[in-house]
């Protein structure tokens, strides 16, 4: 077996260098043979696993990707749009949020991961959702989390561009710019109309607050926003969440993390299909894995792919 590594250090606060160095501790202990690359800037992971997934390789070698939700979208990409899309790779989550990787049951310990390696496991096909979206990247693109517009954008957004956010990254508590921000986003927020199509339902609502278009249940580091999504469903979900007050989100959150029956509300939406348009009328932030899509109106088409996990 060799392994090829991918490699994003500064995912989860350090914490992905600190897997990373685990990872080759192991490797080197086992004797298994191994080489690695790691990015420098946003965007490298995607040319590095479509180099990758371009070359053949043979039955006994293993792409391994260690870093985020954010590294794991950039790898998904590059893959997809690589002369091999049906490449398969492994992926031990070291970033804050690992959203994916809870819906996925993925364990991040390095150990465990080779032992299940070693065993010559089967590629498993996961959903991923694939949209197309003008302008950007001038080619459609991958997720395996979700495609967020307006509330949830707007919390990555300010996050993404706080002053704070360097200063808790080094002390380790990264997770609270986001805690921060969200009553910065709830005041600063407004609602959008938005008008959402599949083959058989049509739903417009003029006071949403949130948009996401989600493979799996989690949200924002562990938040179920929507439990009965599923990664091996072939669906995605729309969710709409229309507006709030602050009273009404204490008592949303209450019952989302109590027993998910905040989908009952009646300011709560979602359906599921293979095949999703999302309209919006006024320009609003969007997120797309955590990565931020500049302040738009959108016509977005997403429908369900698929992509290979060796788990």
């Amino acid at each position: 077996m060799k392994i090829h590594l991918l490699v994003n250090e500064l995912a989860g606060n350090g914490n992905a260098k600190e897997t990373f160095e685990k990872t080759v501790l192991l490797l080197i202990t086992q004797q298994i043979n191994f080489d690695f690359q790691k990015s420098n800037y946003a965007g490298e992971l995607i040319e590095l696993a479509q180099a990758y997934s371009n070359q053949p390789h043979t039955a006994n070698e293993i792409l391994l990707v260690i870093g985020g939700d954010g590294s794991l979208n950039e790898v998904l990409n590059g893959i997809k749009r690589s002369k091999r899309p049906a490449t398969a790779f492994a992926y031990l989550p070291a970033g804050t949020g690992n959203d994916f990787a809870r819906a996925a049951n993925l364990s991040s310990n390095p150990e465990k991961l080779l032992a299940r390696l070693k065993t010559n496991p089967a590629p498993t096909a996961i959903d991923c959702g694939y949209f197309e979206l003008a302008g950007y990247q001038d080619q459609p693109g991958y997720f395996a989390n979700s495609f967020g517009i307006g509330f949830d954008a707007s919390v990555n957004h300010f996050s993404n561009n706080s002053k704070l956010k360097e200063i808790l990254n080094k002390i380790n508590q990264g997770k609270l710019i986001y805690a921060a921000n969200i009553l910065r986003a709830l005041r600063n927020q407004t609602t959008f109309s938005v008008e959402i199509r599949t083959s058989t339902q049509k739903m417009h609502y003029d006071d949403a607050f949130l948009v996401t278009t989600t493979n799996h249940p989690y949200l924002g580091g562990g938040i179920p926003l929507l439990p009965s999504a599923n990664i091996t469903s072939h669906n995605l979900d729309a969710v709409v969440v229309e507006k709030f007050s602050i009273p009404k989100l204490v008592k949303l959150l209450f019952h989302l993390l109590k027993d998910g029956s905040h989908i009952t509300d009646p300011q709560f939406h979602y359906l599921e299909a293979q095949e999703i348009i999302v309209k919006t009328k006024q320009k609003e932030f969007a997120q797309v894995d955590g990565e931020e899509i500049y302040q738009q109106t959108f016509n977005l088409k997403l429908k369900v792919s698929q992509f290979n996990l060796l788990k």
